[in-house]
């Protein structure tokens, strides 16, 4: 890459990313700050911890987390436990073993009441088939056990074979952070990506790709802070992927304009491995070794140890290759002796609390302190207390070729240090003659060595404290040096400076990017049911000023299509990638908000066939989102007392029944994840999903209202509006109300696919209005109704009022007792005229919009001017 980037005097920008959150990660806030103090523009982008997008400032720099989550990850978790379930046999089903059980019980009773012949051949049959399904429990039992032993020797095997290991197929989790951190990235201004370690090196070959096809100048660096090929292996860490972490650095390594690492030794197997053009530059992962030494409580007197008690101290990641267990599996045969972890992320691990575990075994508990982590410019205070710093780590390829930070973290506190025999480590300690070397994963050798250098501990600090150019070649401030000439290199030298002072980690202090709040820019679809997408819409903009809408619909070809102000084809929908990625740019660039509804994706199928895509890519870039669901996608079409208590009206198509049962199954553990605000547009659907909260469907009453008389005519008109939802049931309604009919005692209507514009007319025209016996809720429909000023006659399941926030003035009606209700209405018209204005001052107080727009703003945080 040449010089060149941007134009003019702007300075270069630079995007460092990494896969965690950055908080304790040194080299890449060190690095930071490094070019900053070089005249460039430097944001850190990792990981965000909750399903948020967070922005705060470090200093100079801009720190921007994102939502990661791990869609593909857990799936490939979810499938592989699949594979090892065991079979499904009557042991392992308890409700069926209880009806074998007490069919057997009935057989056996009725024998003991019977003496005869038959009796007797029916017993030893029974007994027979007793034992039959005995031994078929018996061998799928087995199965189950073989099944699930080959799975294991399976897995076990494939794990233990590196051979054709691709990243691919082995890491889904590379592909997650593709999917969580792209949007953020293809959205921030940069000139090169700086990518911190073998994770992201995919997610910034092809961020740089997108932008070069863009036909702007952009360029990569790869910061390798490990031998890959040479990671050590733990739990879920195996050969296999081991292998696929390293196809992944053979694959983009080389589109990288420069790579950077942490060791000679480390860049000379990079450069012979991937047969690199050029040997990557060597910036080493030291602390900044210049000053005093940061004022911080240390850890003695955090530990309230007297000064001559003798205290060893690991600092750093808490794994099993690590060592530390070797360290507490020592403290038995060094009494006296005690041991503090200062554990990174923290003691809760479940490592950490094996090395607990372990010390509670060997007796030596009270001896063995595991300690939160310390901010990292404070690691050197903290540790100094101490009589020696250790580096156990385990013989592992990435181990023999490290120079770990806290090695220079320990000589700077003046901590004799005692290593395993990795290499690069055991060299260092044994030319500068700074402590004592163990044989790695040995408790025997390293007792011994720990208990001579206790001895000569002394000796060895005043000979660090004597040797002032000791850690001087290694010091930050002169390993900062080559990084910047890697920067020279690509931007140019005029455009990255050196400086003549540089900021130091602890100077600066991590402050929360406290954005001013501008209105809210609400974003609602794609489902609009019924038109209460656009009635929310409207409701949140007459309530709350200066807050602004934007509502989408897809056009499923139906007659009764609502307002919208962007509707598209079911087909365009589907399968439109311009249109999709359109839409999301300018949702991404204006919306503050995003409700989605229904469980279904807003961008077409860009980001797949449910909500979870779009949502991950909304919060990647601050978006806030929020769920709304109407009704069809969570009531359970099978089981749900809603659906089948009234069995005329049971949908006999099983293959609906299925697919909205597979739907709504697809769909639960989805919510459930889902860790964000989430409505529901009528109260029974709280029933199905307690956690949400009711979001009431608005009716305009200004739209819906009329003057037109109610039950003056001799024979009321009664008109019924079913729902898709309860269109079966409807003509069991028409065959109820026909005697009434043929009396002359009422006139009676059924609207079916009656335009949205006209359904007020109709409404309005009449005196009853039946609205569905099948389901048990009451809608929009209802609503609608009751705004008219209409005697409303529905099913609403006593469960379902209860939820109501005042009596439901809708009349209760059932398959078998409708004629009769609505006979009681024609005979005592003045008590349902009551009814009727009930129902009025009901809609006014819940479902005018006033009350929804306020439950919104409350549930989604939304905000006006």
């Amino acid at each position: 890459m040449t010089a060149g980037f941007g134009a003019g005097d702007r300075a270069g920008r630079v995007l460092m990313i990494v896969a965690n959150d950055i908080s304790h990660d040194t080299r890449v806030l060190k690095s930071g700050l490094a070019l900053t103090d070089a005249g460039l523009e430097v944001t850190l982008l990792g990981r965000s911890t909750s399903s948020r997008r967070e922005e705060s400032t470090l200093g100079p720099l801009r720190v921007v987390r994102v939502p990661v989550p791990w869609t593909l990850k857990e799936a490939r978790d979810d499938a592989r436990l699949r594979r090892r379930r065991p079979r499904l046999s009557l042991e392992l089903n308890p409700a069926e073993r209880a009806r074998h059980d007490l069919r057997d019980g009935l057989r056996r009773r009725e024998l003991a009441l019977d003496e005869g012949r038959s009796a007797r051949l029916r017993e030893r049959l029974l007994d027979a088939r007793h034992q039959g399904v005995r031994s078929l429990v018996e061998i799928d039992r087995r199965l189950g056990h073989a099944e699930r032993f080959v799975w294991k020797v399976v897995d076990a095997a494939v794990h233990r074979t590196p051979v054709a290991a691709s990243w691919r197929s082995e890491l889904p989790e590379i592909d997650d952070y593709e999917l969580g951190m792209a949007p953020a990235i293809d959205r921030l201004d940069w000139d090169v990506i700086h990518a911190h370690d073998v994770q992201l090196v995919g997610v910034a070959s092809h961020a740089v790709a997108r932008r070069r096809r863009d036909g702007r100048k952009a360029d990569w660096v790869y910061d390798a802070h490990e031998y890959v090929a040479g990671l050590s292996l733990y739990g879920s860490r195996t050969r296999r992927r081991r292998a696929a972490y390293l196809d992944l650095e053979r694959e983009f390594i080389g589109d990288a304009g420069a790579v950077v690492t942490v060791t000679e030794p480390l860049a000379e197997r990079l450069r012979r491995d991937h047969r690199l053009s050029s040997r990557p530059t060597v910036v080493m992962n030291s602390p900044e070794l210049t000053g005093p030494l940061p004022e911080s409580t240390g850890v003695r007197e955090t530990l309230r140890l007297a000064a001559n008690v003798p205290l060893m101290v690991y600092s750093g990641a808490v794994t099993h290759a690590r060592g530390i267990d070797t360290v507490v599996a020592a403290l038995p045969d060094l009494p006296g002796v005690h041991l503090a972890v200062v554990c990174v992320p923290g003691p809760h691990t479940v490592v950490a609390q094996q090395l607990a575990a372990q010390a509670r075994k060997l007796g030596c508990e009270d001896r063995v302190h595991l300690l939160e982590p310390v901010r990292p410019h404070e690691v050197t205070g903290f540790v100094a207390s101490a009589d020696i710093g250790l580096l156990p780590l385990r013989r592992f390829g990435s181990h023999d070729v490290a120079l770990a930070n806290k090695l220079f973290e320990y000589l700077y506190a003046g901590l004799p240090v005692l290593v395993s025999d990795c290499p690069a480590q055991r060299d260092f300690v044994v030319e500068h003659r700074v402590g004592a070397v163990h044989l790695a994963g040995d408790v025997a050798s390293f007792t011994e060595q720990a208990r001579q250098l206790l001895v000569r501990r002394d000796e060895v600090r005043a000979l660090i404290g004597q040797t002032p150019d000791l850690l001087r070649p290694y010091a930050w401030s002169v390993q900062q040096r080559s990084l910047r000439q890697v920067y020279r290199d690509l931007f140019g030298g005029e455009r990255v400076s050196e400086p003549a002072t540089t900021t130091r980690l602890d100077e600066v202090v991590e402050t929360t990017v406290a954005h001013p709040e501008r209105p809210s820019v609400v974003g609602i679809g794609p489902a609009n049911m019924a038109g209460q997408g656009w009635e929310w819409a409207k409701a949140l903009e007459r309530t709350i000023p200066g807050l602004s809408t934007r509502v989408i619909c897809i056009d499923r070809g139906s007659p009764l299509m609502y307002p919208a102000d962007t509707v598209v084809p079911q087909k365009q929908f589907a399968g439109d990638a311009e249109w999709a990625a359109a839409l999301e740019s300018d949702a991404l660039d204006t919306w503050t908000h995003a409700l989605i509804e229904a469980g279904r994706p807003l961008f077409g199928l860009r980001n797949g066939r449910d909500f979870t895509g779009d949502a991950r890519t909304l919060r990647s870039l601050g978006v806030e989102v929020g769920l709304l669901f109407h009704g069809s996608e969570l009531r359970n079409p099978r089981d749900n007392a809603l659906r089948t208590r009234w069995s005329p009206f049971r949908d006999p198509r099983e293959a609906l029944t299925r697919r909205l049962q597979q739907q709504r199954d697809h769909l639960f553990p989805l919510i459930a994840r889902f860790d964000g605000p989430v409505g529901v547009s009528t109260p029974d659907l709280l029933l199905d999903l307690p956690s949400a909260t009711w979001v009431p469907v608005v009716v305009d009453l200004g739209r819906w209202g009329t003057r037109a008389p109610l039950l003056e005519r001799a024979r009321p008109r009664v008109v019924h509006a079913p729902s898709r939802a309860s269109l079966k049931g409807s003509d069991h309604v028409d065959a109820a109300l026909a005697p009434l009919v043929a009396e002359g005692l009422i006139d009676y209507q059924r609207l079916e696919n009656v335009p949205p514009s006209e359904m007020p007319d109709c409404i309005a025209g009449a005196d009853i209005v039946v609205d569905q016996l099948s389901i048990g809720i009451y809608g929009v429909a209802a609503a609608e109704a009751m705004a008219a000023g209409r005697v409303v006659v529905s099913h609403v399941m006593p469960e379902v009022r209860a939820l109501c926030p005042e009596e439901l003035p809708v009349l209760e009606a059932t398959p078998d007792d409708v004629a009769d209700v609505v006979r009681r209405v024609a005979d005592d018209r003045a008590a349902a005229r009551g009814t009727a204005a009930a129902g009025v001052e009901y809609v006014r107080a819940w479902h005018d919009g006033r009350r929804s727009a306020t439950v919104m703003r409350e549930l989604f945080g939304l905000h006006g001017r």
